[in-house]
């Protein structure tokens, strides 16, 4: 007789040592089981220590049926349908999937075989009594959430982020080596500095960064100038999901309540110093709303000084020129609308050489141009060519 190449599922909730010991009980259990039945051929154990609603979170599980379509799978053993799944639609459409492919699923609690004429409609009712359970359990933790952000007793005031660690009685306090590195930060930037710019001055500092990568990202800058927890303030609830369902977290712009704790911890930024910050973020975006409410490329964009961006002008559409990398390294810039199909403009793609030569002719000229690209105001494309208008030192 033929074997069925057997496969089992497994998932736990959490990576609490409890639920760990679970999935090694459970992966002892299959390997037991498909050795004292010769029918099946033991495939493999896969397993997830994810939230049985998020899919996309299940990498062992995707990883399974994925291995389904590749015929590698017969048939799949699990301890009970909650386990498979929490999602009723979802889990219709992969059982539905895996009938198709003619792979077999036996859910062991419930002693149902997918093959088993009248097991569908069972299964649905096991799986939709499992989803609700999910549904209260999620509400139930949104609830306690709420009532800790009410009462100020949250324990989410606490976290750690760069610049901070906990002490024995589990509150935040100063870590010094990280807290001289975002005062250098706050005061980089307040100074004038890109966040690029600032990346560069940390790898030249060779300060690593929180993750103890040798550089830092422009997006670990900008969400260290971002937060208030610096100054001594803690503020819960910024994003939220819109439904259990939903894996993707949102920004809270008003829809839910925010709550600020004051005095939470010993700050390391200034109030002052925090809030002008801000106001300089605000000042230097190149974003803004339309009115349908929908994000916009300005067109104007903050320029730190000794950089092109922000100073390459389109003449036809009025839209900035990005700067592009290619694989080989060249760097060439190419106008916004361009990029975004937004414009049926005919400028050309400059490129950096170009520029470079541009302006060491002209220093070769004896022209009087100063030797950076601070010296640039603006630099005008067409179709055919390029000119630059001069920044005017002041006297």
């Amino acid at each position: 007789m033929k074997k069925l190449k057997a496969a089992a599922y497994c998932r736990v909730s959490s990576n609490k040592h409890i639920q760990l010991q679970s999935l090694e009980a459970q992966k002892e259990f299959y390997e037991n089981y498909f050795k004292s039945n010769p029918q099946y051929e033991n495939i493999g154990f896969y397993a997830d220590v994810a939230s049985g609603i998020k899919s996309a979170s299940r990498k062992a599980f995707n990883r399974m049926i994925n291995d389904c379509k590749k015929g590698k799978i017969d048939i799949i053993f699990t301890k009970s349908i909650s386990r498979f799944s929490r999602d009723t639609y979802q889990f219709l459409i992969i059982i539905r999937e895996l009938k198709k492919m003619g792979v077999d699923v036996y859910f062991q609690n419930e002693d149902l075989l997918l093959s088993k004429q009248g097991s569908e409609f069972m299964m649905t009712v096991f799986e939709a009594i499992a989803q609700q359970e999910s549904v209260n359990k999620s509400e139930h933790i949104k609830w306690g959430l709420q009532a800790g952000f009410k009462s100020g007793t949250s324990n989410l005031a606490n976290r750690v982020c760069y610049g901070y660690q906990k002490g024995a009685d589990g509150e935040l306090i100063v870590c010094p080596e990280q807290a001289a590195v975002v005062c250098l930060i706050f005061d980089l930037y307040i100074n004038g500095n890109s966040l690029s710019g600032i990346v560069k001055e940390l790898h030249n500092r060779a300060i690593p960064s929180p993750t103890g990568k040798e550089k830092w990202t422009s997006c670990a800058i900008d969400k260290i100038l971002s937060n208030e927890k610096y100054t001594g303030e803690v503020m819960l609830q910024k994003t939220f999901r819109k439904s259990v369902f939903d894996d993707k977290q949102i920004q809270n712009q008003g829809k839910k309540a925010r709550y600020v704790y004051e005095n939470n911890h010993v700050g390391i930024i200034d109030k002052t110093v925090f809030e002008s910050v801000q106001a300089e973020k605000q000042r230097r975006s190149n974003m803004t709303c339309s009115k349908n409410s929908k994000p916009n490329r300005a067109t104007n964009r903050f320029s730190s000084g000794n950089t092109l961006s922000g100073k390459i002008r389109c003449s036809e559409c009025g839209r900035n020129y990005r700067r592009i990398k290619t694989r080989s390294g060249e760097i060439l810039w190419k106008c916004a609308g361009q990029v975004e199909h937004t414009s049926d403009c005919h400028s050309r793609v400059l490129r950096q050489s170009e520029i470079d030569d541009f302006f060491n002719g002209m220093r070769i000229a004896d022209s009087g141009i100063r030797a950076d690209y601070g010296a640039v105001e603006k630099i005008f494309v067409d179709a055919n060519r390029f000119r630059f208008v001069e920044n005017q030192p002041e006297k």
